[in-house]
């Protein structure tokens, strides 16, 4: 399908998430496997390259904190990053934007999960802690600290996170969480054996509302590809949803289009398909 003509003229803003969007993981591999090993196809380093040369917008939108942005990911050259679920927003290498959670909600979520026993990793922009209350050291992501209780994350931290996340045997404990903190966040299937938990109302449209602000646009002629639940914000806040082939089914029902699965470069044709490239 092709553009309108009428509007060829205005360079459109496009928002990629990451993990099953722009890069296929193997099912096999653990989740900071994944991470580790993020790396686009030739075919989406070839269209990134040709959204800039055509003048249009490009953003990686994604749960990672900016740390974790590999640099696979920055070599295809997008105008800014979305990290974090939303909460921090970068253009020019430089950091425009970045909210974290409150420290006083944050000593309350973590005694709650110590005393639940929930492993889970927090996230920031300059610190990752993996609060394992039950012992063990935490080794999936090099760097990140281990701590076992809020006095030892307060005492090896900046304590400025903005999410944490965990595997898919912690989401029975999240769902036990007492009402007076559940109704401070908010949780996402990310349908890759892991979940993450976000503050309320600070999520991946958050940040996409951050970057138009910035950017004095409004929501015509913006894209968003996505795959699961933790999209479904940025979805809802451009005029032109995408979903992935391989998308939870949630998200393709929201979508305006369902393109390729990741594994056959959906980006890819999608981008196409609205003449992007």
């Amino acid at each position: 399908m092709n553009e309108n003509p009428a509007r060829r003229d205005i360079p459109a803003v496009v928002f990629f998430d990451v993990d099953g969007t722009l890069i296929w993981h193997d099912p096999a591999a653990n989740a900071a496997q994944n991470v580790a090993n993020a790396r686009p196809s030739e075919g989406v380093a070839r269209a990134f390259a040709r959204l800039r040369e055509r003048g249009h917008l490009t953003f990686i939108c994604t749960g990672r904190p900016c740390d974790l942005v590999s640099d696979d990911l920055l070599a295809l050259e997008p105008t800014g990053l979305v990290t974090s679920a939303g909460a921090c927003v970068t253009m020019g290498g430089e950091t425009v934007y970045e909210k974290v959670i409150d420290p006083e909600l944050l000593e309350r979520t973590v005694r709650w999960l110590t005393s639940a026993g929930a492993e889970v990793l927090f996230e920031g922009s300059s610190c990752l802690a993996a609060l394992m209350p039950n012992g063990g050291v935490y080794t999936d992501i090099p760097g990140a600290v281990t701590v076992r209780s809020w006095d030892e994350l307060r005492g090896s931290t900046d304590l400025r996170f903005s999410k944490f996340s965990y595997t898919s045997e912690t989401f029975p404990v999240i769902a036990t969480m007492p009402d007076d903190l559940r109704r401070e966040y908010g949780f996402y299937d990310l349908g890759l054996g892991a979940g993450e938990t976000g503050m309320k109302g600070v999520d991946k449209a958050y940040g996409v509302r951050r970057v138009l602000d910035r950017l004095g646009r409004g929501t015509e002629r913006t894209f968003a590809f996505g795959d699961s639940e933790n999209d479904l914000p940025m979805l809802d806040a451009v005029e032109t949803a995408v979903a992935m082939g391989n998308a939870m089914e949630v998200v393709k029902q929201r979508a305006d289009y369902v393109t390729d699965p990741v594994a056959d470069d959906g980006v890819v044709s999608g981008l196409a398909h609205f003449g992007l490239i």
